[in-house]
Formats: C-alpha cells, structure tokens, sequence
C-alpha cells in the first residue's frame, strides 16, 4: 500500500518527469521494458532497472525506491528459496523475477509522474484512461481512509492483520465505487 501512496502523492509535484513534453518519453521506456522480455537477458533488465531508479533518484524520490524493493524483495526471495529447496532454480526463473521488478518500476514512473489531463490528451476517453482514473480514486480514498485512522491511533506496524483491514477496506471502497459508476452509466441509458 505505501507504494501505491508514495506514487498517488508524487503524482501531485512538478518534476521534468511530470512535464507533457515527457510523455512520449516514458510511453517509449515502457514498450522497451515490454519488448526486452522477449530476450530473457538478466544483465539487460538489470542495467534498466538501474535507469529506472535512477530517474527516480533524479526526481529525488527515494522513499518509493525503497517501498518498491521493500515490497518486491520478500515474495521474490521466497520464490527462489522454493525453488532452490525444490531443485528447480534456473537462469530463467531469476531472470523472469528480475523482469518483474523492472516492469514494477517503470509502471510505478508512469503512473506516479503521469497526470491524467496527460492521458486524455493523447489517448482521449478510453478504457485504459479510465480505468487509471478509477485507481486514482480508489487511492485518494483509501489515502484518506489511513490517515482517518491514523488521526484516531491506528498504526498498521507488522501486524499482517491490520493491513489485512486495508486490503478489505480498498475492496469495499472500490466495490462501492463500482456500483456508484454503474448506477450513473445505467441512467445515461448505457447499457
């Protein structure tokens, strides 16, 4: 959840990431990021995911580089470590593990320095930029749904159960959303 967080709050800084002059840019890092997995070369993601942090650094937004690891570093040690008890580790698997990071990376650089007046410039109202507004909505509510709780003495800390109660609450949040949209759709006579 604090990645998705740091990135909603980044989205809202001017950096010369977040420019419209950059947007083509990042469109084009992501379809290179899609097109090295065809190649399954390790040392190639890795070089990328370096850039990628690095354009985060230059933006000077370290905490999400460390909530990004933070998050991704656990499952894909476990998923080794697995496989290592199991005798299965390969070249691939760590490969593909590596791809997954840098993938995580560069979605996060998209969204978090992408505005959504700039999507709808160059992609107009479609399901894609529609869908990117609905996670902002659901990530401004459930920002708001955190810091309520915190205000009243809520701290998550490493109790899996108490993020458990975030995870339940985004759903709620979105499944109300959903039925929100619905019923607006239905009476414009959308079907």
């Amino acid at each position: 959840m604090a990645v998705i967080v740091e990135a909603y709050h980044i989205q809202f800084r001017d950096s010369f990431l977040h420019r419209e002059k950059m947007f083509p840019y990042k469109i084009a890092l992501l379809l290179i990021v899609a097109v090295t997995f065809l190649y399954m070369n390790i040392y190639v993601y890795m070089i990328l995911a370096l850039i990628g942090i690095i354009h985060f650094l230059l933006i000077r937004e370290y905490r999400i580089i460390l909530y990004s690891l933070l998050v991704y570093i656990s499952p894909a040690l476990l998923i080794v470590l697995i496989d290592y008890l199991a005798g299965t580790l390969s070249y691939k698997i760590i490969a593909t593990l590596v791809f997954g990071y840098t993938s995580f990376i560069y979605i996060l650089l998209f969204y978090a320095t992408t505005p959504i007046q700039q999507l709808y410039k160059y992609f107009g109202r479609n399901v894609f930029t529609l869908s990117l507004l609905m996670l902002h909505n659901i990530v401004a509510e459930l920002y708001e749904v955190i810091e309520s709780k915190r205000t009243r003495g809520w701290e998550p800390g490493f109790n899996i159960y108490n993020h458990f109660l975030l995870v339940f609450e985004a759903i709620r949040i979105t499944i109300i959303r959903i039925e929100e949209i619905t019923v607006a759709l239905r009476s414009r006579g959308v079907d």
